[in-house]
């Protein structure tokens, strides 16, 4: 007998399921209730808080686990799984797996570079939620979730390509990551998306037997993430491209947001006969 795979979809938000001017999900409707009409789990994996993710997930009106801060933790729903499996701590509804630096670790790190180098480095522990409103278009209330940061620290740098080439430097220097968010930069310890959805592609093999899984993302900090998957595809914003190509079968897609995101995901439903 032969088994369907079971599909599992990993996707970013902000410039992907999310517009990112106004965070809504609304041109993805199509494809978003055919996941659910076919009970397909959309994995939310992105370098938003848990708290801001939460409430995408109640919007969504999603169950399924989710990656935090840029692979800094995977929340799994008590009961999801049918088998128990290893984790840090439980968090109200949901078992931890962390795999992120403490956020205090990382901000003392940003600071000593901050001091070290002379440059001006503005972090969201140094904005005000007014700040946040201004430079990403959050609601006050929002701007105030995506400052509950637990594993990973978005920054701006004042000045130009080599400023920032000495701070990523310093970043690896001192063991930790960098990555470019497509807005902000980020630091963070040696987490990534991929390293997150990994874990949870064994934990949906171990469920379903054979699974086949789709990533879809827009910014280099995907790329982990889209290397993981059976079926990456990248929604083509102004990123360096030459930096994608170690991706394997990666799918390039015209345009970003949810527009874009739906009709990649009705193609690839369609690809699969669901």
């Amino acid at each position: 007998m032969t088994i369907t795979p079971k599909l599992v979809i990993f996707t970013d938000l902000d410039g992907c399921l999310l517009d990112s001017k106004t965070y809504t999900f609304e041109p993805a409707q199509a494809a978003l209730r055919l996941i659910k009409e076919k009970k397909i789990p959309l994995v939310l994996v992105s370098s938003k808080t848990r708290v801001e993710i939460e409430e995408y997930r109640r919007r969504l009106k999603n169950n399924h686990p989710f990656v935090s801060e840029n692979g800094g933790a995977v929340f799994i729903p008590k009961g999801y799984f049918s088998f128990d499996f290893p984790y840090e701590r439980e968090w109200e509804e949901y078992f931890v797996l962390e795999l992120g630096t403490f956020y205090p670790q990382i901000i003392r790190a940003l600071e000593f570079i901050k001091k070290e180098t002379g440059i001006r480095i503005r972090g969201f522990h140094d904005l005000s939620e007014e700040d946040l409103v201004f430079l990403s278009g959050l609601t006050r209330e929002e701007a105030a979730w995506a400052k509950k940061r637990e594993y990973d620290e978005p920054f701006l740098i004042e000045g130009g390509e080599r400023e920032i080439k000495i701070v990523q430097k310093k970043i690896r220097d001192r063991g930790l990551n960098y990555v470019w968010g497509g807005r902000f930069h980020h630091i963070l310890g040696k987490n990534d998306k991929g390293k997150a959805a990994q874990i949870l592609e064994d934990l949906y093999k171990k469920e379903f037997s054979s699974i086949q899984t789709v990533g879809i993302g827009d910014s280099l900090n995907d790329l982990p993430m889209l290397s993981a998957v059976d079926h990456p595809m990248f929604l083509k914003a102004e990123e360096d491209l030459s930096e994608i190509s170690p991706v394997k079968n990666l799918v390039l897609l015209e345009g970003t947001g949810p527009q874009a995101w739906n009709e990649a995901i009705l193609n690839i439903l369609r690809e699969f006969k669901i």
